[in-house]
């Protein structure tokens, strides 16, 4: 069950840009699961530090957040 949501949390990630317009039900529909469950994957992400934020009820991740999650995937 911890590997479905590791594989969620990092394919949450990569929907995530300082310009997305993805919200919590789009994700909750995405992966079949309730918004409460994406809204603790965010909380997660949040804790991590790593930028992720809410803006006009879309989910978006700060420039320097998504400069450093770019970075692990070209490295």
């Amino acid at each position: 069950m911890w590997e479905t949501r590791v594989a969620r949390l990092f394919n949450i990630l990569g929907h995530l840009s300082p310009h997305s317009q993805i919200t919590v039900e789009d994700l909750a529909q995405e992966y079949e699961v309730n918004q409460k469950t994406i809204h603790r994957d965010i909380s997660t992400l949040q804790q991590a530090k790593l930028g992720v934020f809410y803006e006009d009820g879309h989910l978006r991740i700060s420039r320097q957040g998504y400069r450093r999650i770019r970075s692990w995937i070209v490295s």
